[in-house]
């Protein structure tokens, strides 16, 4: 039986999947808190204890696109995701991911994000 200190919020939020500041991988956030998060993704040996970067893009205007990078440990690992832990964020830090989370804002199609991992 899980023991979370918050409840979470259930999302739809693509994201770019860094591993030693390289971009590897596409997923979703599923659901999180400030500080936690479900992915969903294809990326395969991902292993407890494993450090991974996040990189979430939303579209702030028509065309501006805004980054926010996280530093995660990954927790646990499923079939078709992950969960990691985030690194301590600072409180506007937190409160821009919450609001990002409830809102699920509008974020890059996956051809865009193929495009940005293929110029990174």
């Amino acid at each position: 039986m899980e023991h979370r200190c918050s409840a979470r919020y259930n999302a739809d939020i693509k994201i770019l999947i860094y591993r030693y500041e390289m971009p590897v991988a596409i997923g979703r956030i599923k659901n999180g808190t400030r500080h936690g998060l479900f992915i969903e993704s294809d990326l395969s040996d991902v292993k407890p204890l494993q450090q991974l970067g996040i990189e979430i893009l939303v579209y702030r205007s028509a065309q501006k696109l805004q980054r926010y990078r996280f530093d995660s440990i990954v927790i646990h690992a499923a079939d078709h995701g992950f969960g990691v832990e985030l690194d301590t964020l600072s409180e506007e830090a937190g409160n821009q991911l919450t609001e990002m989370l409830r809102a699920s804002p509008e974020t890059p199609q996956e051809s865009e994000l193929f495009d940005m991992v293929a110029n990174a």
